[in-house]
């Protein structure tokens, strides 16, 4: 009797290191499944980051053509934009990476890196490289 139980226990011991090699390869093998969809996923997230900064930019682009439309005495210099506006003489100018108006803190853009105004012909672009990309806009109209 000894003898048929020490069997059982060896091979009750035998099916649970067969059952735990079993679920050690196929937890391996889905690992080995999914891990070419990783760069995939983190690829469209940072598209859909992009997307959402490139919307947020479009955004403030329009408050500050908006702005610029209602103001008087438009002077532009290379790394500012003077301005009359809301009763006041106001400057949009970086500020460390922020892109403000000053008096104030209205912050029109952030992660700026550099800035430049240029006036062509009846018209004043801004040019903005920031630590998402850069790009080029037509700002408002030289008055």
């Amino acid at each position: 009797m000894h003898a048929a139980s020490s069997r059982n226990a060896r091979s009750a011991s035998s099916i649970r290191a067969g059952s735990i090699l079993i679920d050690l390869l196929l937890s391996l093998w889905i690992i080995a499944l999914f891990l070419p969809l990783i760069p995939v996923i983190v690829n469209l997230l940072s598209r859909q980051d992009w997307l959402m900064r490139s919307a947020q930019d479009q955004i403030q682009l329009q408050q500050l053509r908006r702005l610029l439309l209602g103001s008087e005495q438009i002077d532009v210099s290379h790394d500012q934009l003077a301005f009359y506006a809301e009763g006041q003489n106001r400057r949009l100018v970086q500020s460390g990476n922020w892109l403000l108006v000053q008096p104030g803190t209205w912050i029109f853009f952030d992660q700026v890196i550099s800035v430049q105004f240029e006036q062509r012909q009846d018209q004043i672009w801004m040019r903005l490289v920031s630590e998402t990309g850069e790009w080029e806009a037509i700002i408002g109209d030289a008055q």
